[in-house]
């Protein structure tokens, strides 16, 4: 809906436009448009525009050159003097034209500090064509850089990491991946750099004078004809005026509001991020627990099967990180880890450790089969990534991308595509081959993120949160078909995720990280029995409040209060009394029966959690917070609301005490 201009704010407006638009009306309604042809073909005129295209053209190259470098390592890299670096770049901008060709005659004049150097060479800039071109680049220069610079700071890194896991050294990142999605800030960056360059008097009389074919070029030949032809002068402005205004046309929105790509994608209906609903612990229709030597390993491919050849190497980790993770892991091939904990626990950190990616924390040891790649570049280590969104490089095809691990890798790209296709074909998607990122649903770009790593032919694999985007049905499907896969993954697979689903019928195995240190690497089942923090037994959708056991047999809460429980433990054990959410009754008066676990509190929050309810009990005179899982059903019989007075009451047969 289109707002209405208020008056304060239109009138200052309106006259800001007329004061800049009333010069150029100036200029047009004197234009002498009888003469313009023959005054705009004239030998001073064309002579003084060629040199101006060559030393602009020139000047640009020398920007372009410079500047792009520049530009990545000021928004990609950290160092010593960062700021004042970024200073330098833009000082041109600011200073005086003047001052600046003053600021280059003191350093590359006959007496400036590289001028004597320079002369020994029989090199003399000043006042030459060399010149011109040297003072347009030294103030054009910084429109490149700042505007590739702003690109490059809105291209999420990971674009570049993915493409660096799947093998590229950092030069191929650069050419094939950094340059194509910042090509419309390079771009404009380029353009504005060359009208820059192409408009500049001030630096360029002061350091290279105004020689006619020489050092004379548009700008400073309309200042020559100021002085004895008017007319002849509003004739050469006009044409400059109509040069830029092309260029700004050209670079409309791109300027200030550079369009880097993205990965972002289309969406199937219904297709998104699921807000609000947890994943419950058990595994939806028709899922298994993935563990080895099961039915559900040997699922058959969606796709086509594997070609005929020889079995894959098998590449078992072992591996130690520390620093800001520490952790230990020794796994043999075809294992499947789901790591998960807390935000900020150093999940990611952890893969980032692993990929070579990050200096918080170290890989002392990591071994991919036989062979310790703790000391290899990221690029060499043959550790494939995929992020959260799948990070598909938007500016090629699902075919390229999933061929550019082995192409980067040095595969002829005949064979690379053939050996892509087949990927794509047996994850369901060789149908979309040729399309790009922002044609593909959520579940298929999935897929194809999946089928790129693995055809990257990676030793370690590592997926963050990589359903963690879709909606619930494509979840189930696109868990399917991970599992599926991973079953015939020869190497190990770290699995980032906070379902708790996820990582029930995905993983062989569980690693738990809170503050950055493994609290407990167990199996889903083990994991499920005895949670060993509270974290994660609240994951599993269960009560933890952490205690000790009493001479009495009892445990005694960190609050004060007391729980029984049916199993028994060595007084003053500490541990964990967990409880399921289901096993908590609510009751509206004090309970009575068999319950020997009984206190009062009042409802807190009540949440949806699939087809039942969550009630958050704020626990009174010393009773723990508690949570319980009810139908809607009895939560509409209990008349429930944020703030209703209840009371909880659990068995002692459904409290497990977990031995710290």
């Amino acid at each position: 809906m289109k707002r209405k201009i208020p008056l304060p704010l239109g009138i200052p407006a309106a006259l800001a436009v007329t004061f800049l638009a009333l010069p150029l009306a100036g200029v047009l309604a004197h234009a002498p448009w009888s003469t313009l042809p023959s005054r705009l073909t004239s030998h001073d005129v064309t002579q003084a525009l060629t040199l101006s295209l060559l030393v602009s053209g020139w000047a640009l190259l020398i920007a372009l050159l410079l500047g792009v470098p520049l530009a990545w390592l000021l928004a990609r890299t950290e160092f010593p003097g960062k700021s004042l670096v970024r200073c330098l770049v833009m000082l041109p901008m600011v200073l005086p034209p003047t001052v600046a060709g003053v600021t280059l005659l003191q350093a590359y004049g006959r007496h400036g500090i590289l001028g004597p150097a320079l002369a020994s060479y029989g090199i003399t800039l000043p006042f030459s064509t060399a010149g011109a071109v040297l003072a347009s680049a030294f103030v054009a220069m910084p429109f490149l850089v700042i505007s590739l610079e702003g690109a490059l700071a809105g291209l999420h890194p990971r674009y570049e990491e993915t493409a660096t896991s799947l093998g590229a050294a950092p030069l191929r990142v650069f050419r094939t991946i950094t340059l194509p999605m910042v090509l419309p800030g390079l771009i404009a960056g380029a353009a504005l750099s060359w009208a820059r360059a192409l408009g500049e008097f001030g630096a360029t009389i002061t350091f290279a004078g105004n020689l006619p074919g020489t050092t004379q070029t548009l700008p400073l030949q309309v200042y020559l004809l100021l002085q004895d032809d008017p007319e002849g002068a509003t004739a050469v402005s006009l044409l400059l005026l109509a040069i830029a205004t092309t260029i700004l046309l050209f670079l409309r929105g791109r300027w200030l509001n550079p369009q880097t790509p993205t990965a972002g994608r289309g969406r199937g209906a219904g297709e998104g991020p699921e807000r609000g609903v947890k994943p419950r612990l058990r595994p939806s229709a028709g899922e298994t627990t993935r563990g080895p030597a099961t039915a559900a390993n040997a699922a058959a491919p969606e796709g086509p099967p594997r070609p005929p050849g020889p079995a894959p190497t098998p590449h078992p980790l072992r591996t130690t990180v520390q620093g800001a993770v520490n952790a230990t892991l020794n796994s043999p091939s075809g294992t499947t880890i789901a790591v998960v904990g807390p935000n900020g626990a150093g999940k990611t950190t952890l893969l980032r450790t692993l990929l070579g990616l990050t200096t918080r924390a170290t890989a002392t040891t990591l071994t991919l089969g036989t062979e310790d790649a703790s000391t290899k570049p990221p690029h060499h280590r043959r550790i494939a990534w995929v992020p959260q969104d799948g990070a598909l490089f938007p500016h090629l095809t699902a075919l390229a991308n999933t061929a550019y691990g082995l192409r980067a890798q040095g595969v002829p790209r005949t064979e690379a595509h053939r050996e892509a296709r087949q990927w794509l074909d047996r994850l369901g998607v060789g149908a979309l081959a040729h399309h790009r990122p922002g044609r593909l649903s959520g579940g298929q770009a999935q897929r194809v993120a999946l089928a790129r790593a693995l055809a990257a032919r990676p030793r370690l694999l590592l997926l963050d949160e990589p359903l963690a985007a879709l909606d619930q049905s494509t979840r189930a499907h696109v868990r399917h078909t991970l599992r599926t896969h991973l079953a015939d993954f020869p190497g190990v697979c770290l699995l980032v995720t906070h379902d708790p689903v996820e990582a029930v019928s995905l993983a062989s195995h569980v690693l738990v990280l809170e503050d950055g240190r493994t609290v407990q690497y167990a199996t889903p089942a083990d994991l499920t029995r005895h949670p060993r923090s509270p974290w994660v037994a609240r994951m599993l959708g269960c009560n933890a409040w952490p205690g000790s056991i009493t001479p009495e047999g009892t445990v005694l809460l960190e609050d004060g209060a007391h729980l029984t429980t049916a199993e028994a433990a060595p007084p003053a054990t500490p541990g964990l009394a967990v409880v399921p959410a289901e096993a908590v009754s609510l009751h509206t008066t004090r309970p009575t029966g068999s319950p020997r676990n009984i206190w009062q509190g009042k409802v807190r929050e009540i949440t949806a959690q699939g087809g039942r309810l969550r009630v958050l009990v704020e626990g009174m005179d010393g009773a723990p917070e508690t949570v319980a899982e009810i139908t809607p059903s009895a939560a509409a019989d209990l008349a429930l609301a944020e703030g209703t007075p209840v009371w909880t009451s659990i068995k002692a047969t459904e409290t497990t005490f977990v031995p710290l």
